[in-house]
């Protein structure tokens, strides 16, 4: 009783907790943009209005006006347009936290834009947490499973070109090496091969393996490709409209494939983990299902007249009334069962 209303509790505080962190979103972008001397690695992100345009659907699918039914369906486009326009605003906070670290990456951390993002992912989880709880398709509706082969399919993309590249084929580039030489620049590859294999453990729903650790891989695989996906691809954008089109000997193909593919395979692999989130929640087996406890066996005892004080015969007790004796009398709500026999 006391666990159901704590989760009472918190149910009902988290559309005011995201609603608090669409306006921490709102404040965090205004004050970003107001502050001068961005550094350039952070111009690139996301556009100047996104902070607000998310917060801004965010918070319309949140707030209840009415209880049309179709205002809320309506309501409910907006809480995903929010949450992903949220997680396009949260995008390059991995570089910002990679800045973090001396010698790895170049100095220089755009802080405003640091905490802009970080607050925007913040607010992605709770919005995710939302949307997810209210499932738009009727509990009858099986989960498509072909998510994850369409993210397997994805993830390819990559490592196949730079595997060429590594084995000595031109494909996409200007000249040999263009690309790196030898297999250095290949080790590139290992999280997109990691992500094909998730991609394909999230289509079966094995006992075997452990669901909440493919679960915490899949949705934060998804979160992580989702924040560099609208990135590299709003930056290839605006360098090819600014009419830069030097890519250091690399077609500018290339880099629209591999980017277009990452955006691609986060919307996959967040379908992928939801999909498989839904078909392997395993509910009660029947056999536990129609198990009897030995409360409850006793509380029919009772009902049934015997006395409790002498305990009753104890070779009836967790036995099914189908599985008592003839002559046994036994009464459970809505069916009695008399002389062995249903009445």
């Amino acid at each position: 009783m006391e666990s159901q209303s704590r989760h009472s509790l918190v149910s009902k505080a988290e559309p005011w907790i995201a609603l608090a962190l669409c306006a921490a979103v709102v404040v965090a972008g205004a004050m970003e943009y107001l502050v001068d001397n961005q550094l350039a690695y952070a111009e690139r992100f996301a556009p100047d209005w996104l902070f607000f345009a998310a917060a801004g659907l965010a918070a319309a699918g949140i707030m209840r006006w009415n209880g049309y039914p179709l205002w809320l369906r309506f309501q409910g486009v907006l809480r995903w347009g929010g949450l992903l326009l949220m997680v396009w605003a949260a995008s390059g906070l991995p570089l910002d936290l990679l800045r973090l670290v001396p010698g790895l990456m170049p100095p220089g951390v755009d802080w405003p834009g640091l905490g802009a993002r970080a607050l925007a992912l913040a607010a992605a989880v709770v919005l995710a947490h939302l949307a997810l709880a209210r499932p738009a398709t009727p509990a009858s509706t099986r989960p498509a499973t072909w998510y994850g082969y369409a993210a397997f399919v994805l993830a390819l993309p990559y490592p196949v070109i730079r595997t060429w590249w590594a084995l000595g084929g031109t494909l996409g580039l200007m000249w040999p090496g263009a690309a790196g030489q030898g297999f250095a620049p290949w080790l590139a590859c290992i999280p997109w091969l990691l992500a094909a294999a998730l991609s394909l453990l999230l289509v079966p729903t094995w006992r075997w393996m452990p669901r909440r650790l493919l679960l915490a891989a899949g949705w934060s695989a998804t979160a992580v490709v989702a924040m560099i996906g609208p990135a590299a691809c709003l930056a290839l954008v605006t360098k090819l409209i600014a009419g830069d089109t030097d890519l250091e000997g690399i077609a500018n193909w290339v880099p629209g494939l591999f980017y277009g593919s990452w955006l691609l395979w986060a919307i996959a692999a967040g379908a992928a983990t939801r999909s498989y989130q839904l078909r392997s929640a395993a509910p009660r087996s029947p056999r536990a299902r129609g198990r009897f406890s030995l409360s409850v066996m006793k509380r029919i005892m009772k009902a049934g007249g015997r006395n409790s004080t002498d305990g009753g015969d104890l070779n009836t007790l967790g036995k099914r009334p189908s599985q008592l004796a003839p002559d046994a009398d036994v009464s459970m709500p809505g069916r009695e069962v008399v002389a062995g026999g249903d009445q």
